[in-house]
């Protein structure tokens, strides 16, 4: 074991040196030399975008031996958590009220930010430091997705974008896309959908969320509210730093923006005592297109000063409210539904499926935001837990390539439950371990997902890891 994490350091300082020198190469243990081709990039695993999935894939394959290049656009890992600013864990629990069903990497990640509620700049500290102390992961921030690399076997890799605007092409044996829209799948020619396309109605996709920071707050009255209407029809309640519910009081705001909406209130307290508020959407929003998320992002800045207003005068606890920043990026909830070996549904989800090639669990309520304002859907909001399908993060017609984000394999009322951070987490796991046996075994996904003994082995080391698949 000493041996081996040895190696994985040399091999990593002799790319480094390579890069100062002009060029970089990652390299296969036992294929050093004839793969020193500057400069381009050559690895067991590329994961293409530090989504925190995508930071899951990388620490779970590089775990198990390989060596993994990640790639991320902005200058840090997280995404949601860190640039959308989303600071509430939407917790999938066990039968009986324990809250943690999804554990291995996830969890470990969990305890070191502190729980259900966080500072997404101090998360953005553990998940960088998280990456950087695994020997066989070298990671490209400010790195560009250009274009998959795609022939006749499959993807093949990808070109990208460095820092300093040169080009790059990453070549790696299994590619896994972490992005939170499935960009390199869509890319590759992987079929897709978009929002509740399959309905046959519209293309919406669920509104996307500005989340805002507030300070100033009489967090007493806050929960005494919180507390004193958890039983209601429409509860409010209290956990760990995470205040949720005020929609009776939420009824009269009217923002300014008719596509615009704000129907309760999620608070999450940072360690400093200001709290991220989850409450503004914002509807018709591409998250795929980006000057759809510019235009969204703009009417919605410009509305949060008009809400935190209306919060001072009508919820407990904010009458001196102060908005302190707003979030850098939107909340992007839904977008593209790529097409998978197999597709999660809602149905697989109410009957708690227990899949042959199962590699993640979850319970996760079904949870569909008004594509419409005024909306209303069947789903109750009930924890019933399922499994995830190994093929449903399998990409139908393109090979070497394994999706861990909520742009995997599902319906979109299914995804509406598994979208969430710890379930994309827990597929982000079982993706880099998938990689990991189909390289040992030099098998493309296509071919793994036909050995059942190969499934078993995935099985396997996950459990070993400390993930849960079963419930």
């Amino acid at each position: 074991m000493v041996f081996g994490v040895m190696r994985r350091r040399i091999l990593r300082l002799v790319w480094v040196l390579l890069l100062v020198a002009g060029g970089a190469v990652a390299v296969r243990p036992g294929f050093l030399l004839p793969e020193l081709r500057p400069p381009g990039f050559r690895a067991d695993v590329l994961v293409v975008g530090g989504s925190p999935a995508g930071v899951a894939a990388a620490l779970a394959a590089a775990r198990q031996g390989m060596v993994v290049v990640l790639i991320e656009p902005r200058p840090f890992l997280g995404t949601v958590l860190t640039g959308a600013m989303l600071n509430m864990i939407d917790l999938s629990r066990v039968p009986g009220g324990n809250p943690h069903l999804i554990r291995g990497i996830f969890f470990e990640i969990y305890r070191e930010i502190g729980g259900i509620t966080f500072a997404p700049r101090h998360v953005r500290g553990i998940l960088l430091a998280k990456v950087e102390a695994e020997p066989g992961i070298t990671l490209l921030l400010r790195t560009e997705l250009l274009r998959p690399v795609v022939e006749r076997s499959g993807v093949t890799g990808a070109q990208v974008r460095l820092p300093d605007g040169s080009q790059a092409l990453i070549s790696a044996a299994v590619t896994v896309d972490a992005t939170d829209d499935g960009d390199l799948a869509a890319a590759a020619g992987v079929p897709f959908t978009v929002g509740r396309e399959t309905l046959r109605l519209d293309r919406r996709m669920m509104p996307a969320t500005l989340m805002f920071r507030v300070d100033d707050l009489d967090w007493l009255r806050i929960a005494a509210y919180a507390v004193a209407r958890r039983y209601e029809r429409q509860p409010s309640g209290v956990h760990r730093g995470y205040v949720w519910g005020f929609r009776d009081l939420m009824r009269g705001y009217a923002p300014e923006d008719r596509r615009l909406s704000a129907h309760d209130l999620n608070i999450g307290r940072l360690p400093d005592g200001s709290a991220l508020i989850n409450s503004l959407q914002i509807h018709d929003v591409d998250g795929t297109n980006r000057p759809s998320r510019i235009d969204a992002y703009r009417r919605a800045k410009r509305e949060i000063p008009n809400l935190v207003t209306y919060l001072r005068e009508n919820i407990p606890g904010f009458s001196q409210a102060r908005l302190v920043e707003v979030a850098p990026e939107l909340y992007i909830r839904e977008s593209r539904h790529l097409e998978g070996l197999y597709t999660l549904s809602a149905r697989d989800i109410r009957e708690g499926m227990h899949f042959w090639d199962r590699v993640a669990a979850a319970s996760y309520p079904v949870d569909l935001h008004q594509y419409i304002a005024g909306e209303r859907y069947q789903y109750r909001p009930q924890r019933l837990p399922y499994t995830i399908p190994l093929r449903s993060m399998i990409t139908a017609r393109v090979d070497n390539l394994f999706v861990a984000s909520r742009a995997f394999s599902a319906t979109f009322e299914a995804a509406g439950s598994a979208r969430v951070i710890p379930t994309t987490m827990a597929m982000g796991e079982a993706a880099g371990v998938a990689a990991a046996v189909a390289v040992n075994h030099r098998v493309s996904p296509h071919q793994l997902i036909q050995r059942s003994e190969l499934v078993r082995e995935i099985q396997r080391r996950l459990i070993q890891a400390g993930a849960v698949i079963e419930f």
